[in-house]
This record gives structure tokens, sequence and C-alpha cells, in this order.
């Protein structure tokens, strides 16, 4: 009976639960003794033994399905806890390839161009300060003929890789809590290619809430943007435009997890984001300048000087690059609160405390039209003050501008169709009319029609555009 003993206990440990009901007729044959009727010690032996092989013959046929299911690839990938069990023997390009349609769709590739278009402006700020005070930049050499070339110099380049990688980090990052805290709601679909992605809801597409995207695969390929974003800052020229984009990755972060749920501080970090492009790729580009090799490659010889030794807060403090940070900044801003008014009631339900939500439509169209106003005047003061006569950047006269002699005042209109400054100064002001127009607009509402600030949003990107072009 020892060895019967074992066996049973061997089996409850194997199979638990199963193993003793399935021996309760061998337990049966030791009550009976009792009885009249007795069975043969023999044949109760005899009994469990074919139970326990009966039941070890079903565990290793149940172990061999499971282990085939294991290590067979799936047809088709899925959402569920099966699919992600299945899943972690694949091969990871196998594991993300059904995917990548939806993946590169969300990190917002309709946001890459704005994204060049701030690099270009910074390089380019960059540029003309360094020929207006730089001792080496002659007439033969002109800010565009430097431009192109330090815009396809190796380390610029991985400047634009960089901060396209914080943008797409950004917009996964996001997406991925807000579809994972309930804050995107959107109705599934059965098909995975079933994806609404035109231009018109292109702001609406959350693969993840909507069922289309796995969050595990979201996840894995967040994190390898990121390391990617990681490698890449190694290769940007500058201390400080290193520590910037490797802060841009931790705010967007950050802005998700722990900034997105506090007043005031999740749009000022959103604005801070934004207008860090442009002077990245300025402080990286004066780098590139005042390093010698480039200018050495474009046949100028020396270095800039004066320029090595005084850092780099004057290119930011004393250019219109200041001019052109604070015009996003608050250009951000607005558009953010915006944003804002449109997503009250959706934010309200996930208790994200933004501005309407806890002051009120009202309280916020008045906050988003004052910094809609700051954005107008930091893209217009600069060509306004260089068309004035005695006014200076540096200096910002504001009685010179109403103290001025009509007599130069008529000189200043006469050479506004020639100079560069008019120019600017005609896009910034066209610009800034038409953004202030939709601010005022939907503060006349108070904020309450949400169409309306929906289009304003959408309608002000040419806007923009208008306004970033003065700065070129």
């Amino acid at each position: 009976m020892p060895f019967v003993f074992v066996l049973i206990v061997s089996a409850s440990l194997l199979h638990g639960d199963a193993a003793v009901h399935a021996f309760a007729p061998s337990s049966s044959c030791h009550q009976k003794n009792s009885l009249s009727l007795r069975i043969p010690a023999d044949t109760c032996i005899t009994n469990t033994i074919q139970q326990y092989a009966s039941l070890t013959t079903r565990a290793r046929e149940r172990y061999d399905i499971n282990h085939s299911r294991l290590h067979s690839t799936p047809s088709n990938l899925s959402n569920d806890t099966t699919s992600d069990a299945t899943s972690t023997s694949l091969n990871k390009r196998d594991y993300i390839q059904p995917y990548l349609r939806q993946l590169f769709l969300l990190c917002r590739p309709v946001n890459f161009p704005i994204v060049a278009l701030f690099h270009v402006l910074g390089v380019h700020q960059a540029v003309q300060f360094w020929k207006a005070t730089s001792s080496l930049s002659t007439a033969a050499t002109s800010s565009q003929s430097l431009l192109v070339p330090l815009l396809k110099y190796p380390s610029m380049m991985m400047v634009l890789i960089s901060l396209l990688l914080v943008t797409s980090t950004s917009m996964i990052t996001n997406d991925y809590y807000d579809a994972r805290n309930g804050v995107d709601t959107v109705e599934p679909t059965t098909n995975i290619h079933d994806s609404d992605t035109d231009s018109n809801n292109y702001e609406h597409y959350h693969p993840l809430a909507a069922g289309l995207l796995p969050f595990t695969i979201t996840k894995t390929f967040d994190s390898y943007l990121y390391a990617i974003l990681l490698l890449s800052s190694a290769f940007v020229p500058g201390v400080v435009s290193r520590l910037l984009v490797i802060g841009g990755a931790i705010i967007t972060y950050l802005y998700t997890v722990h900034l997105k749920p506090k007043t005031w501080i999740k749009n000022l970090s959103c604005a801070a984001l934004v207008a860090m492009s442009p002077v990245t790729s300025g402080l990286a580009a004066w780098h590139v300048l005042c390093g010698g090799a480039f200018l050495q490659s474009q046949g100028i010889g020396g270095v800039g000087g004066t320029l090595v030794t005084t850092g780099s807060s004057r290119l930011i403090f004393k250019s219109p690059l200041i001019f052109l940070v604070v015009s996003l900044f608050a250009g951000i801003m607005s558009r953010e609160i915006m944003m804002d008014i449109t997503d009250c009631e959706s934010d309200a339900k996930a208790r994200i405390v933004t501005i309407p939500v806890k002051y009120g439509k009202k309280f916020a169209s008045k906050v988003a039209l004052g910094w809609t106003l700051v954005s107008a005047f930091g893209a217009c003061w600069l060509p306004l003050t260089s068309l004035i006569p005695s006014c200076s950047v540096d200096s910002v006269p504001v009685t010179t501008f109403f103290g001025a002699s009509y007599s130069a005042l008529i000189s200043s209109l006469t050479s506004f169709a020639t100079n560069s400054d008019a120019r600017s100064l005609l896009l910034s002001v066209v610009g800034s009319v038409l953004l202030v127009q939709r601010a005022f607009a939907v503060w006349k509402t108070s904020g309450d029609d949400v169409n309306l600030a929906e289009r304003a949003v959408r309608e002000g990107f040419l806007s923009v555009l208008l306004v970033l072009a003065s700065f070129v």
C-alpha cells in the first residue's frame, strides 16, 4: 500500500484536484472494508495504476497541444492575453510588421513638415547672425550659400532626426496613455485595415482606442524610438543642443504621465517643447559654424574668432531668434487652450483639469486671445522696428516710433517695397491678423461654439505659415 500512497500523492501534486477526484474509487475500496462486501487489494492497486496512467496520458496530450500552440506562428495577432503570450517567442520584426501602417500614422507624420520648417528657421537665424557678426563673412559668403550645405551637414541632419523622433515619441506616448486611461473613446472597428485617415478626421485617429493596434506592440515600438532617439542625441553638435534634445524627450514622457493633469503646467510644457525646436537647431548650427571644420570644407579659413568665447547665449538673446521663440511659444499656448476648449467635456469626464474645465470656457477664450496677441507682437515687432528710423532691436525705444518726423516716415514708406523687412512685416501682419481674428471670434462666443474653436485651430495652419515665413 505505500506504493499506492506514493502514486496518489504524486498525481495530486501534478494534476491538483482532478487527481484527487479521479482516485475517489480507490479510496472507496478502503471505505468498504467495514462492509461485508470486500474488494481484493490487488484489484484496488490495478485500478489505481490504470487511472494514474490515464491521467498522465491526458496531461501529456494537453502539454503537447499547448506546446505546439506556443511555438507556432499565429495567423492573426490580437489584443487578448492569448496572443500576447503567443507572441513572446516570435521574432520582433514579425511581431511589429503587421502594424507598421498604424504605428506610422500614430506618429502623426502630418507634423513632420512643421518640425522640418522649425529646423530650417533655427539654422537660418544662426547663419544670418553669424554673417552679421563674424569678421569672416565677406560679400561672397552669403547666408544662402551657407544655409543649404549646413542643412546637409551630417551632424545637422542628426539634429533633424532627433527632433522628428521627439515629436513621434510624444505623439505615441500621449495616445498610449490616453487610450489606456479612457480619455480617447471611439467606436472599435472589426477590420484592422479600416482606418479613417483622411485629412478631415486625421486629428481624431486613435487606433489604440479603436482596437486596431495592440497596446503591447505600441509600447514596444515606442521604446525602440526612444532608444534610437537616445542614440541620435549623442551625435547632436553642442552640449546645450544635446541637453535640449534629451530634455525634450524627458518632457514628452512627463507631460503625458504627470504634467497633463495639472492646470497651466501642461500647456506651458507643450508650448516650451515646440518653441525648443528652432533654438536647438540654431544652437547646433552655431556650434558647427564656430567649430571650423564646416567652414574649412566650404573654403572659408579660420574660426569665428571672438564668437567662440562669447557663448551661445548671444545667439538666443541678441538675435531675431528670440522673437521667433516668443511668437512660437505664445502661438502654441493659444492653440493648446483652443484645443482644450474643444475637448472640455471629454477632459471633464476623464478628470483632466484643464483651463476651461477649471475656470470655464469664457475665461479660457480670453486667455487664448491674449496669447494670440502676444504671438502677433513677437512676429511683427522686429520688422516694424527695422523700418522705423532710430529703432534698434537691443534698446526697443517705443517712443521713437511715435516721435519720428514726417519726412523720416515718408522715406521709410518709399523704401517699403524694396526692403526685405517690409516683406517680413507684410507676412507677419497678414498672418497675425488672421490668427487674432479667429481667436476674437471664439472669444465673442465665450468659447461655447465648439465647432468654431475647432475650425479656428484647423484653419490657423496657413496663418502660422505666413508668420513663420516672416522670419526667413
